[in-house]
Formats: C-alpha cells, structure tokens, sequence
C-alpha cells in the first residue's frame, strides 16, 4: 500500500488558516423553516437577479438576504417574506458575499451601494 508523502514545512511560507465566519448562523440556516422557506423562494424565482437585470439567464442557487443579517436584514424566521431576499446563482452570491467582506453595503430598494 502506498505511503502519504511527509509534509514539509517552509519557514518562510505562512500556514494557511482556514476561514472563520465571524458570527456563526447555523442554528439559522439549518432551520426548518428556513429551509421550506428558501426551497419555495427559488421556485417562486428562478432565475438570478443580477444576471437577470443585465440579460443574462442563471438558475437560482442561493436565497440571499438583501441586508445582512448583522445589518438588519429579515432575522425573524416566523415571519420571511419575499421582499427582503433576492435568487442569485453562485457567480453572483461569491462576488456579493465578497465585497460584503470588504463593506460593501447593499441597500434594500435601491441600485447604490455604499
């Protein structure tokens, strides 16, 4: 049976750290209701948003809050509506949760971000 080579440790290669969310939303997102809630919503809507707006078409892959939940965005699980999430495929969900990392702020309602 082959052998796992060693690993070498370079001294002048920092180790890599896995990321750590900052706020842990598991006990969120592994609601129930949470899960009913975002199964119907990519039902009810399909197709990103964002590629939607500039032509493109995209299957829907996540049901992304339009707030952060650390800035306020729909906490309540008894009370999800469809105003306050929009569908996004992976492209698209990676570079908002990007830039979000980095401040950027997107306002529900309007195209401006901060």
């Amino acid at each position: 049976m082959p052998n796992r080579p060693k690993k070498i440790k370079r001294g002048w290669k920092p180790e890599r750290i896995k990321h750590q969310r900052s706020v842990d939303m598991s006990w969120y997102y592994n609601d129930p209701r949470w899960r009913k809630f975002s199964l119907g919503f990519k039902e009810r809507y399909p197709l990103c948003k964002k590629c939607y707006e500039i032509g493109l078409i995209s299957p829907t892959a996540y049901t992304d809050h339009i707030e952060r939940l650390r800035d306020g965005g729909a906490p309540d699980l008894d009370h999800l509506v469809d105003e306050d999430f929009q569908g996004l495929c992976d492209s698209c969900h990676a570079s908002k949760s990007g830039k979000e990392a980095h401040g950027y702020k997107e306002v529900k309602g309007s195209k401006d971000s901060k």
